[in-house]
């Protein structure tokens, strides 16, 4: 099952209505399909589904025409109301070679990060004058700013695993009550906990997005955010407001501020985070909770909660070793720490070591556990088997753990949403499919069409995720065979970037590769992107570093290195804008990095006037020189000892 966003691109803005082309994000790149939705409550003109309805992909595998019905079935058996009629696949974009008649246009007045951030089109009120809508937004940076002073989580965490005295939950609890919450009232909440190294984020993407389509409200806890600190808080998959996070942001912050014992008597970072969801999600009035650990479990502050019934555990591997341990099995124990007393605990996790320690874990609270299919198995032997062949690798490691996850919260519900679902039974509903092709996750194998640029997001930053990514990417791009193909790259850590690089170097024939920290302009960024973690100096000599392995790998080959370093991400887009004016049309890749990914979103989004400027340059001059364009040009000359020296000045 895979969950793949909806992406989009727009074509025609105005003031009622955006023009929007819609890509299935989890659907494979050979099968995308596209459909105009109208913003808000306007219904699509070209396929009478309004924009609330998802679009469901069509693959000429299906062996029908374009023109007959997709049969869906509620549930119940009863047909859907509406049956979505399909249209023939449309390829994404024109070539390079032949820009006027590329289907991309610039986007004219709509951000990128609007694109990226709301596959349904962000609703914007006409009621709030800009004065208001700035004031609102200069709050919201205040907020952030003083929320960017509390100290990482990190040292907290450790704190906690290698000193006794401390102890984070106990804390959390502490610093809750202190904000005006009980914890007794917090457990009011229903809650779908998951932990694990890979997939817990796209798991609870998927699983919120299933439980949607059965009408449930949700909230979605998730780190970390790629732009604006609000997507940690998501509300129907949305993110939370501005003006929401700066009240409650300002609400807890002075309740704990008034009642400190010593000066830096606050919580850390990710804890102060998790303090203010609980406030939200409650004020929300929200069904569900799907709830997504930050680091381990046994000791992260998401596992205060004592009551929760449904637990998953995706694929685990080694990482952050110095804070939960240095071997496998002292990672599973970590965990398998969000295990409830009475809980059922679903994973797919197949490693005998893992499991081991999980039934162990399960025996010692009283649970159960139950091992998963594979996503697969849900859909060989009925109606939607053809849909299987169009998911992505996180839908298809994924999709299986965040159904029954789904199914085990509508089979304890009470009311309106109980179902009887039994456990790992592989029956498939409508609602379910929906949800799996509709789930929206930023910045996972994600395509958005801008400004004469296809730019596919992706966070991947081990070997196994790069694998995925790339194989994605080639998958892209075999539509669009005449574009410049340019990838921007960082991997963030302490480990040996080698291997990954290795990967990147070999799968593709890049024709321009740029190696730059998560920073997206010189000048002062949004608060919101702050590293907590690394200096700007730091990320810059980690860059370096990288660029550096690049152009070994290139040398061992006797290969050009179009490897170029560049001090952020606004410089790397000005060079490629500098070597491939508009309206030459680009495929990006941006991967190796979730914190690069939001840098180079608000970089794009800085980048939008210069971006035409040159466009309009270039085709009125085309020999002009383009230093005579509005946006300065970057050394691009291959990555040097001394290109990377020049650095220690910033």
């Amino acid at each position: 099952m895979l969950c793949r966003k909806v992406l989009r691109s727009v074509i025609k803005p105005s003031q009622l209505r955006l023009g929007v082309r819609i890509v299935t994000q989890f659907g494979a790149m050979d099968d995308l399909q596209t459909r105009t939705a109208h913003n808000s409550n306007t219904n699509s003109s070209s396929s009478g589904v309004g924009v609330g309805s998802p679009v469901l992909p069509r693959t000429q595998n299906l062996g029908t025409a374009a023109t007959s019905m997709v049969e869906l079935q509620h549930s119940n058996g009863a047909p859907l109301e509406a049956p979505i009629t399909p249209t023939a696949p449309t390829t994404a974009t024109a070539t390079a070679a032949a820009p006027a008649a590329a289907s991309v246009t610039v986007n004219d007045g709509v951000l990128f990060a609007d694109l990226v951030f709301y596959p349904k089109g962000r609703e914007r009120s006409d009621s709030r004058d800009k004065e208001t809508l700035a004031r609102e937004l200069a709050e919201f940076h205040e907020a952030v700013e003083m929320f960017t002073q509390i100290k990482p989580n990190a040292q907290s965490i450790r704190d906690s695993i290698s000193n006794l005295k401390l102890n984070s939950l106990r804390d959390t609890i502490k610093y809750l009550e202190r904000s005006g919450l009980t914890l007794s009232a917090v457990e009011k909440l229903s809650v779908i906990h998951v932990a694990g190294t890979k997939g817990k984020g796209s798991t609870c993407a998927l699983t919120e997005s299933i439980l949607r389509q059965y009408g449930v409200r949700t909230g979605f806890f998730s780190s970390p955010h790629l732009v604006s600190i609000t997507e940690r808080f998501r509300i129907n998959g949305v993110p939370l407001a501005r003006n929401k996070f700066t009240r409650h942001f300002w609400h807890v912050y002075n309740n704990l501020m008034s009642k400190r014992e010593y000066d830096k008597d606050m919580p850390p970072f990710f804890m102060f985070l998790t303090i203010l969801g609980f406030h939200a999600f409650l004020e929300e009035r929200v069904d569900v909770v799907v709830l997504e650990v930050g680091i381990g479990g046994e000791c992260d502050c998401t596992n205060v909660l004592r009551n929760v019934k449904t637990v998953g555990i995706t694929s685990l591997a080694l990482e952050h070793t110095d804070l939960l341990g240095t071997t496998i099995k002292q990672i599973a124990w970590q965990k398998g720490g969000i295990i409830k007393p009475g809980s059922n605990v679903y994973t797919h996790v197949t490693d005998p070591v893992c499991l081991e320690v999980i039934r162990e874990r399960v025996a010692e609270k009283k649970a159960t556990l139950h091992q998963v299919l594979e996503t697969e198995a849900y859909f060989k032997y009925n109606l939607y088997a053809h849909y299987f062949d169009t998911f992505n690798d996180y839908v298809r490691l994924n999709g299986a753990l965040a159904i029954q996850l789904a199914y085990d919260w509508l089979r304890q519900a009470k009311g309106r949403f109980h179902e009887d679902n039994p456990i790992n039974d592989l029956h498939m509903t409508t609602e379910v499919l929906r949800g799996l092709v509709t789930a929206h996750w930023p910045g996972r194998c994600q395509l958005v069409e801008y400004n004469h640029m296809r730019v596919h997001l992706d966070g991947a930053h081990t070997v196994e995720s790069m694998r995925i990514c790339l194989d994605w990417y080639i998958k892209s791009t075999k539509r669009t065979p005449s574009n410049p193909k340019i990838l921007i790259f960082n991997r963030t850590g302490g480990s040996d970037p080698s291997g990954i690089v290795n990967l990147v170097h070999n799968a593709i024939n890049f024709d321009m590769v740029c190696f730059t920290p998560n920073i997206a302009h010189p000048q002062k960024r949004d608060p919101s992107q702050s590293t907590k973690y690394t200096s700007a100096r730091q990320q810059r000599h980690r860059a370096q570093i990288i660029a550096k392995v690049w152009e070994s790998m290139s040398e061992a080959k006797q290969q050009i290195n179009k490897g170029q370093l560049y001090n952020t991400c606004f410089e790397a887009l000005t060079a490629v804008r500098a070597r491939y004016p508009a309206p030459i049309e680009l495929d990006l890749l941006v991967t190796g990095s979730i914190h690069l990914l939001g840098a180079v979103i608000t970089a794009i989004d800085q980048f939008q006037s210069p971006v035409q400027a040159t466009a309009t340059s270039t085709a009125a001059s085309p020999s002009s020189s383009i230093q005579s364009a509005t946006i300065p040009v970057v050394d691009r000359s291959p990555v040097s000892e001394l290109k990377c020296e020049n650095l220690s000045k910033f």
